[in-house]
């Protein structure tokens, strides 16, 4: 089947672009955006999985206002034969300018929630290292993944709230990854499940900030024992400056929780560059986008790649004014950060921090109520 993708001299491969080369079922294509303002009245987070092997393309849209209540819409519909427009029901998304303007629009739905933004990259894209890895004579991942830091422009409304969005303080995040990656879909049925009992005991970090003239990109892996299991990431810089990202080698952290939960709201790094520079880092929490509201983890009875019809939403509202509420949806979240460097620059952008007990170091040895929810299935339909 020809796309209007085989029109374009970038094939890697002798076939078309409808499929990939892999049949994984797991094998994936994902946006996502991040965008926030700096003194926690607006989070959002938008994004789409393509999932060829499976017929699938879905994706999500979640405002959380004020932290006190997180608006969250779920779609999916089947990939063909549509597969080369990246939309699913009122949600789309729009490369105009490569690396220079993104435009995410969604339209009227159930949840009365809707948008017209674009992402405007301002930092060099970081590329990470690919990640590899094989459990019980299967992959389970085999992934690449680019961020990038920006801002945006339009506007957000929920209900009757219109929020006009500022490049000046809305600071925009944004990753583009594929390959084969864990979590797709739900279990194969007659198949041994990949060795998920390695998921324990490790802290898996995400962090995306930006400063007024650098930006940091970092994904670390790292065991209870304090073994580091993976770190790729760069310092980068603006786009116009040519001046290519220098690479994190090493990194020291001291975060800090909300009292009794896995919810993060502050800490320190040092990073250590392959230049033989550090620069040091203190961040602290301004709001929380709670990711599983997309369906990161499993929510009700969804997870990224679940075939669901032909096409299909769901959604509701978190209440996020009890902390309860806010631990028991809590899963993947995008913290989003105040940043301070050690020489005085200020800036903002994300941390993604889960935590698979048992961690000493941060005295976490209970499971998290998601992983409870996963295991019996994601959780009852009421969520």
């Amino acid at each position: 089947m020809l796309t209007r993708y085989d029109e374009l001299t970038c094939h890697q491969a002798v076939t078309t672009f409808d499929h990939p080369g892999p049949s994984d079922p797991a094998w994936t294509e994902k946006l996502w955006c991040n965008i926030h303002d700096t003194e926690g009245e607006l989070v959002l987070a938008t994004g789409f999985g393509v999932y060829p092997n499976r017929n699938v393309l879905d994706g999500y849209a979640c405002v959380n206002l004020d932290n006190q209540a997180q608006h969250n819409l779920r779609l999916s519909r089947v990939l063909r034969p549509r597969i080369d427009a990246v939309d699913v029901g009122p949600l789309s998304y729009d490369v105009v300018e490569p690396y220079r303007r993104i435009r995410i629009r969604l339209d009227e739905n159930e949840q009365d929630i809707r948008f017209d933004l674009s992402f405007l990259g301002r930092m060099e894209p970081g590329e990470e290292a690919p990640h590899f890895g094989r459990s019980r004579g299967r992959t389970h991942v085999n992934l690449c993944r680019y961020a990038q830091l920006g801002r945006a422009e339009g506007w957000v409304q929920v209900g009757d709230r219109r929020i006009e969005l500022d490049p000046e303080r809305h600071y925009a995040q944004r990753d583009h990854s594929w390959g084969i990656r864990m979590g797709v879909g739900l279990p194969e049925p007659g198949t041994q499940a990949p060795d998920f009992e390695n998921f324990t005991a490790m802290m898996i970090n995400w962090l995306v900030v930006q400063l007024p003239t650098w930006g940091v990109q970092l994904y670390t892996i790292e065991r209870a024992d304090g073994r580091i299991e993976r770190l790729s990431g760069h310092v980068v810089y603006p786009l116009d400056e040519d001046r290519p990202p220098v690479a994190i080698t090493a990194y020291e952290h001291d975060f800090t929780y909300h009292d009794g939960s896995q919810r993060m709201n502050g800490g320190t790094l040092k990073l250590h560059l392959a230049d033989g520079s550090s620069r040091e880092l203190t961040v602290s929490e301004r709001t929380t986008m709670y990711l599983r509201g997309g369906g990161y983890v499993g929510y009700k009875d969804f997870t990224h790649g679940q075939y669901k019809g032909d096409q299909w939403a769901d959604g509701e509202v978190f209440d996020l004014t009890d902390p309860k509420e806010a631990d028991r949806v809590h899963g993947l979240d995008d913290t989003v950060v105040e940043v301070r460097s050690g020489d005085g620059e200020v800036g903002y952008g994300i941390i993604e921090n889960m935590i698979f007990p048992p961690f000493g170091r941060y005295d976490f040895n209970e499971l998290p109520q998601w992983m409870l929810d996963r295991a019996k299935g994601f959780g009852s339909k009421k969520g």
